[in-house]
């Protein structure tokens, strides 16, 4: 398993476009790709995607879902783990 974090400082300079975009080539190279939206505050990797989420991290972190419960497939075959955005308890998790 190999992991690839994509990091900045700042918001607003195109980490998920690039998340997105790095996770989409590869799994239409035919790599095994999961991409958790680790965007505890303002979450949108599901947005960029186009894709209707039921169920995020907030659901886990509660206990109400399972990681496997929330996970979402997208048209080029990226599972995608979806953050909340503009939940309150998951932007003040310690």
């Amino acid at each position: 398993m190999q992991v690839i974090a994509v990091t900045g400082g700042k918001g607003g300079v195109g980490k998920t476009n690039v998340a997105v975009n790095l996770s989409s080539a590869l799994s239409k190279a035919g790599k095994n790709v999961v991409l958790l939206d680790a965007d505890l505050g303002m979450a949108n990797v599901d947005v960029v995607m186009g894709l209707h989420v039921k169920f995020t991290l907030a659901d886990v972190v509660s206990g109400n879902k399972t990681i496997e419960e929330i996970v979402v497939k997208s048209e080029c075959g990226v599972r995608v783990i979806p953050a909340a955005s503009g939940i309150p308890l998951m932007a003040e998790l310690t």
